[in-house]
C-alpha cells in the first residue's frame, strides 16, 4: 500500500483514515500485535540482573567524540553513516542524506530544566549538518522526537517521514504539512532514489501521561537498489522481526536498539541478547548497536548494552560494528570500525 502524502487541508488525519490503513488502530489508540506490558509492578527492585559491565550508569569521564565528515561521494553509489549517539543517525545513500530521530537538546524531556540529561554532547551542531533530503522519526518519545531540534533543523529538511499520528506533532512544531508523509505498518513509498517501508515494532508512544498509544511507533527499511538497511526503532522482542526478514530479505546493515532495557519493562525494550536475535531474525549481515551512549533512561551500566551485543555475536558470522560517536563510516571499509573503544573508559 502506498502511504498517504499529507496536504495542508488534511494535516490532522482523522481516525477513519488511520483505521482504514492500520489494523492495529481501534479508532482511538494504536495497539501492539501481542500482549504488551508497560511496567511489571510485581518485580522487586533488587531482582538479580545479568549485567556484563560493572560500570556506573554514567561514565566517569567524557566519552571521546569524532568530528563527522559529510564530504563522502554518495553520488558515486557509496554508503556512509554517522552515529550521533543514542538513536540519532545520518545515513548517506543513493545520493541522499537521511536523518533519523535528531535529538540535540541537553535533556530528553518536555522542559530543559529537568529530566534525563545528556552525558555525551552531540558531536556537531545542527548548523553543521548538510541539507537533509529525508528526516525519519521512529516515534514521539522525547529521546527520539526533539521539538527544539525539529524547529531548528526544519529549514534544511525537504521531506519528513513518520508513523501515523506523529505528523500532528510535527505540524504543531511548525513543520509544513505538505513536507510530511505519514505511514502505517507495511506501507511503502519511494522518494526519488530511496525506497522506504514502515515496519512494525513492539513499543508505545506518549508525550505526556494522558496521550499514550495515540500515535504509532515503527521500525524502518531503506533501499537504494544497491544497499538495504534496517533501523529497528525502539522495540521489545516479538515475531515481527522474522516477518520483516521474510518480506524484505537479508540486510546489508542493521541499526539495532540495544539499551535502556530493564527487568521491569521487558515488552518495551530488548535485552542486548534479544537485540542480537532480532538482528539474526531480519537477516542482518552487519549490526550497529544504537540507543546507548547518551542518556540514562534505565539502571544498567552505561556500556553494558554494547558489551553484551558483542559477546552475543561472538562465534557467529554477524559482525558488530562499534564506531565512535560522530565517526563517519564508509561502508566499503566498515569492518575497520570494530574497535571496542568504550572498554577502558570507566
Amino acid at each position: 500500500m502506498t502511504a498517504f502524502l499529507l496536504l495542508p487541508c488534511l494535516a490532522f488525519a482523522d481516525a477513519a483514515d488511520y483505521a482504514a490503513r492500520a489494523s492495529n488502530f481501534d479508532g482511538k489508540i494504536f495497539h501492539n500485535e501481542h500482549e504488551f506490558i508497560l511496567l511489571m509492578k510485581d518485580i522487586p527492585k533488587d531482582a538479580p540482573t545479568s549485567f556484563l559491565s560493572d560500570k556506573e550508569t554514567v561514565p566517569e569521564s567524557k566519552l571521546p567524540l569524532k568530528t563527522p565528515d559529510f564530504t563522502g561521494d554518495t553520488m558515486g553509489g557509496e554508503l556512509f553513516f554517522t552515529w550521533f549517539g543514542h538513536s540519532t543517525l545520518l545515513i548517506q545513500m543513493g545520493g541522499k542524506n537521511i536523518l533519523f530521530d535528531p535529538v540535540f537538546s541537553n535533556r530528553s524531556s518536555p522542559v530543559q530544566f529537568a529530566g534525563p540529561k545528556r552525558f555525551t554532547p552531540p558531536p556537531c551542531t545542527i548548523a553543521d549538518l548538510l541539507e537533509i533530503d529525508i528526516l525519519i522519526i521512529s516515534h514521539d518519545h522525547y529521546d527520539h522526537l526533539d521539538k527544539n531540534a525539529i524547529k531548528k533543523i526544519d529549514p534544511k529538511v525537504k521531506k519528513y517521514v513518520c508513523p501515523l499520528g506523529v505528523e500532528k506533532r510535527l505540524i504543531k512544531f511548525g513543520v509544513p504539512g505538505d513536507k510530511i508523509t505519514n505511514m502505517a505498518w507495511w506501507e511503502e513509498i519511494k522518494l526519488e532514489s530511496i525506497d522506504i517501508a514502515c515496519t512494525p515494532a513492539r513499543h508505545f508512544s506518549a508525550r505526556s501521561l494522558t496521550d499514550r498509544f495515540e500515535t504509532l511507533w515503527a521500525s524502518w527499511v531503506l533501499s537504494d537498489g544497491k544497499y538495504k538497511i534496517f533501523e529497528s526503532g525502539d522495540s521489545g522482542w516479538d515475531d515481527h522481526f522474522q516477518r520483516i526478514g521474510a518480506k524484505y530479505g537479508s540486510f546489508d546493515l542493521a541499526f539495532m536498539e540495544a539499551g535502556q532495557y530493564n527487568i521491569r519493562w521487558p515488552s518495551v525494550h530488548m535485552k542486548p541478547e534479544e537485540s542480537f536475535e532480532a538482528a539474526k531474525a531480519v537477516g542482518a549481515k552487519l549490526v550497529v548497536p544504537i540507543h546507548w551512549g547518551t542518556f540514562v533512561l534505565s539502571s544498567h551500566p552505561w556500556d553494558d548494552s554494547v558489551q553484551r551485543m558483542v559477546k552475543a555475536a561472538d562465534g557467529s558470522n554477524i559482525k558488530i560494528i562499534t564506531p565512535y560517536i560522530g565517526e563517519t563510516v564508509p561502508f566499503s571499509r566498515i569492518l575497520d570500525y570494530q574497535e571496542r573503544w568504550y572498554e577502558p573508559i570507566r
